[in-house]
């Protein structure tokens, strides 16, 4: 990830290039610019917190099951090794199937389990992503800004803090999401 120091600063190069070819030069000072860090609006809305605790209980549950299982593998394969001798030939294998069809179950299980929590996570962080787009799109409307930069994702370097319109994106959209419950 060395590269991304050098992304993010050639993405800030970019547009501050398009802004410049955008806007003469004498009216660049009158432009209205905003500053809004959407991790921290995620991650500082109520909405944001509820998701990171249902993620991290959905991950412990994959988390524990998967424990119970590779407990249940250890037992059988502990089983086998202290048995190994007093067992007949017909009983030590099915053992061994026994263990290679538990070992199965769990890798088929992390895999499915895992690509679920990945959607679920996707489409979950995304519902709340486009919703506060939507409050960030309001406060475009109401103030009027030309040019809003997300302080997150586009290598911004220096700021005031006083364009940074993050504390009121969280609050509005807490507030939204009042409302809807």
């Amino acid at each position: 990830m060395k590269n991304s120091g050098f992304f993010r600063k050639l993405t800030l190069i970019l547009m501050l290039s398009v802004v410049a070819v955008w806007l003469p030069a004498r009216a660049l000072s009158q432009v209205k610019v905003a500053i809004v860090n959407s991790q921290k609006a995620f991650d500082q809305s109520l909405e944001g917190k509820k998701a990171v605790a249902i993620l991290q209980e959905r991950e412990e549950l994959l988390k524990t099951e998967l424990k119970k299982m590779d407990e249940e593998i250890k037992a059988l394969k502990q089983k086998l090794d202290s048995q190994s001798l007093t067992l007949n030939p017909e009983a030590r294998k099915e053992l061994q199937q026994e263990i290679d069809r538990k070992e199965a179950d769990r890798q088929k299980y992390e895999q499915e389990n895992s690509r679920n929590f990945e959607q679920f996570k996707s489409q979950l962080i995304k519902r709340i992503r486009e919703e506060m787009l939507a409050v960030i799109d309001e406060l475009i409307r109401e103030r009027g800004y030309e040019l809003v930069f997300d302080l997150s994702t586009s290598g911004l370097i220096h700021y005031k803090p006083e364009l940074d319109i993050t504390d009121e994106v969280i609050k509005r959209y807490d507030a939204g999401r009042a409302g809807k419950r």
